[in-house]
């Protein structure tokens, strides 16, 4: 049986996921999101209340989190430009959510608790049925990657805290890291797929900030 060990998480800290759930009229929706186990049985995700996922989670009490190193579904599910293809999606047959076939894992979970934590985000708790993963070969690392992954995270949030007026200070901090993480991806892999995609981000952004 897999453990969440086995894919290489520890205790209290971040990891980042791809979380589905399904939407109400019964398409599959899927969103960035850190997730960090105490136990090794739960694991927590933080989720801001303007999100689908969490209104999916508030509906059907069930969800995946993907693992994947591919950073072009980071990057798709993150700014959700157009509809996600149906064809990357599958049902989960341990519980009612779908999950990504391309994951390298999938963790089957059931939502036990919602505890807000402040006027924007909310605590869940859930609770792991299953797990699968498969068998791959190592990947050689590049920072540009982990970077473009990063600039996500930050966009995610600017997204998220755009149009409030007391977050402002802090979306500008998130620029700037986000500026950060472009000067990374062009010294480690300038002209590349990395460098189009931070391109876009950026782009993305300023259509938010205007």
């Amino acid at each position: 049986m897999v453990t969440l060990a086995d894919l290489g998480f520890n205790k209290n800290m971040i990891y980042e996921t791809i979380v589905c759930t399904y939407n109400p009229n019964g398409t599959p929706n899927a969103a960035p999101m850190g997730a960090i186990t105490h136990d090794f049985q739960q694991i927590n995700l933080t989720i801001y209340n303007s999100t689908t996922t969490l209104k999916n989670m508030q509906t059907n009490k069930f969800a995946t989190l993907n693992i994947t190193d591919n950073i072009d579904i980071f990057f798709q599910t993150a700014l959700k430009d157009s509809m996600l293809p149906n064809d990357w999606f599958k049902k989960s047959y341990k519980i009612n959510a779908p999950q990504l076939k391309l994951a390298n894992a999938t963790i089957a979970v059931t939502i036990q608790d919602f505890s807000p934590l402040d006027n924007q985000r909310t605590k869940v708790t859930t609770n792991i049925q299953h797990i699968t993963a498969t068998k791959k070969y190592a990947q050689s690392y590049c920072r540009a990657k982990t970077a473009v992954l990063e600039a996500l995270i930050h966009t995610t949030r600017i997204k998220a805290l755009n149009n409030i007026k007391k977050e402002q200070e802090h979306v500008t901090k998130l620029v700037n890291l986000i500026q950060t993480c472009n000067e990374i991806v062009n010294c480690s892999a300038p002209n590349s797929h990395y460098t189009k995609l931070m391109s876009n981000l950026q782009k993305k952004i300023e259509t938010w900030r205007i």
